[in-house]
């Protein structure tokens, strides 16, 4: 039984010449499991596509634009839509397309390292908190309950407020808030990996914990928590560009979403293309990416997934089938 056990929870070395290899058939196969949905395969493609705008102009910055984001030209204030203005220009004369361009990365980057971090957080305080029961879960809960006593909107602004306008400390004030509802994700779920029969027993073979959490309780609770943050995403650039919107912790002639978006309080019926186009860019990746967390959702549910996959095969069946029919009229 014990070499079972060592198997189970060390798991196999992989070797760096294997590493590659494997990396990229587990790559293949998650991207044809996302593909496999259409909500999922939806919001993934528009997430590529934005994801790839996004990095092309952190590398190459304003020379994949025509005009500089933040160069302010009084001479042509507010003009429409046209072959050199795309999307026209602001109030101060600023290419609106070249500014959504440019807050692209700024907003999806920004929320990607908000839910990392809070992921992070969750996931070191959840694990503890499941695993190691007792006082040290109490600790960890009550603390927990003691931040789900504030409205995270509400927290966010006072800390951005306090804090003062810097795109890290509007980062950090959402943050700050945004860490609890992953702990009680990871710890219900870890409570359920640690009642297994092989972790019970890899606590009576005094396996060290950090074995036990890497090869036991991650993988079992690894796309639960991806699933969850993918569509978290979406939440915390809204929640991002709602304090853009209410010119709260981020610079105000910063290239993002949610500032761009708070002249229609101002411009709503005089020009409402320059609020308008940043709130659309804003909908539509957060939409791709509550599409590609809804689907993943939809996948990880072992009644639709397996519905899927048979639905596949018998596509895929139907295709050889056909083939070979028209093969044999040849």
């Amino acid at each position: 039984m014990k070499p079972f056990l060592k198997k189970s929870i060390d798991g196999i070395k992989i070797k760096p010449k294997h590493f590659a290899p494997k990396l990229k058939r587990l790559i293949k196969k998650s991207t044809e499991i996302v593909m496999s949905n259409r909500l999922s395969a939806t919001g993934f493609v528009m997430i590529v596509i934005f994801v790839s705008i996004g990095i092309a102009y952190f590398i190459f910055g304003n020379h994949i634009v025509p005009y500089n984001p933040l160069k302010i030209n009084l001479s042509d204030v507010n003009a429409p839509p046209s072959v050199h203005h795309l999307f026209g220009t602001d109030q101060l004369g600023r290419d609106i397309f070249s500014r959504v361009i440019a807050a692209i990365p700024i907003d999806i980057g920004l929320a990607i390292f908000i839910v990392l971090i809070s992921a992070l957080v969750g996931l070191l305080l959840g694990t503890i908190a499941g695993y190691f029961r007792g006082i040290v879960e109490e600790i960890i809960m009550r603390l927990t309950d003691l931040f789900f006593a504030f409205p995270p909107l509400i927290m966010s602004m006072a800390v951005a407020a306090t804090l003062g306008p810097s795109l890290f400390n509007a980062a950090f004030s959402i943050i700050f808030v945004w860490w609890p509802p992953y702990v009680r994700l990871v710890r219900g779920s870890t409570l359920q990996v640690a009642a297994s029969d092989f972790i019970t027993m890899s606590k009576v073979l005094n396996t060290k914990f950090s074995k036990i959490l890497v090869k036991g309780i991650l993988p079992n609770i690894a796309t639960t928590l991806v699933v969850y943050a993918t569509m978290d995403i979406g939440t915390a650039m809204l929640t991002l560009s709602t304090l853009g919107f209410l010119n709260i912790g981020i610079p105000v002639n910063q290239p993002e979403l949610g500032i761009m978006s708070s002249v229609l309080t101002q411009s709503l019926y005089s020009d409402p293309l320059e609020g308008l186009i940043p709130a659309f860019f804003l909908f539509l990746i957060v939409m791709g990416f509550s599409l590609m967390g809804e689907g993943m959702a939809q996948i990880i549910d072992p009644n639709i997934r397996s519905h899927l996959f048979s639905r596949r095969r018998r596509l895929e069946e139907m295709k050889k089938s056909s083939k070979g029919t028209s093969k044999a009229a040849e």
